[in-house]
């Protein structure tokens, strides 16, 4: 048998398809159903195909980078606080941020993002964040890890989702 959640389905493209079909040719159609088992199956084969042709696959994007403070400021940056390379993320998406460190205890923090997230070595630790307006957004480490803890600044620069696809994703991938 089949489970209620595929019957509902089934019947979801049957009614697709007999809505689009016009006239007497509807009422044929109906009959033809009704009479031949085969035919719905068939049918809804047919449909599903062309249902899910259309649906694109989606992949993740990833990729790595490394992040300094920047040492000579222009006007308009923020002192201790500006990189040389951003994070940059596509606003009223989930994101999932993986972190983890390697030397000591780090604390990856942007409170304007409501972010937090401790990269211990070893460990992979997630967060997730959802950004609502374009921007941009300073953090810092928030964990006393050594002698240059204050220097370690995180930029996270949120724009809309088509610019992000259309231009930052086609940079990272000539880059690497």
């Amino acid at each position: 048998g089949i489970s209620t959640g595929e019957a509902r389905q089934t019947a979801e493209y049957f009614a697709l398809y007999i809505t689009m079909v016009e006239g007497s040719a509807r009422e044929a159609l109906k009959a033809q159903l009704k009479q031949s088992p085969d035919f719905k199956a068939e049918l809804k084969d047919r449909l599903k195909t062309a249902l899910m042709g259309k649906v694109p696959k989606s992949t993740p994007i990833q990729y790595n980078f490394d992040s300094y403070m920047l040492q000579d400021i222009e006007p308009g940056q923020l002192r201790v606080l500006e990189v040389d390379e951003r994070l940059v993320l596509p606003t009223n998406t989930l994101v999932r941020l993986l972190v983890t460190a390697s030397d000591v205890i780090h604390s990856f923090a942007v409170p304007s993002l409501g972010v937090k997230i401790d990269a211990v070595p070893g460990r992979l630790n997630q967060a997730w964040v959802n950004i609502n307006r374009p921007g941009v957004f300073y953090g810092q480490c928030s964990e006393l890890c050594g002698a240059n803890h204050s220097f370690m600044p995180i930029v996270v620069e949120a724009i809309t989702p088509r610019q992000w696809l259309t231009d930052y994703v086609k940079k990272v991938q000539e880059d690497m």
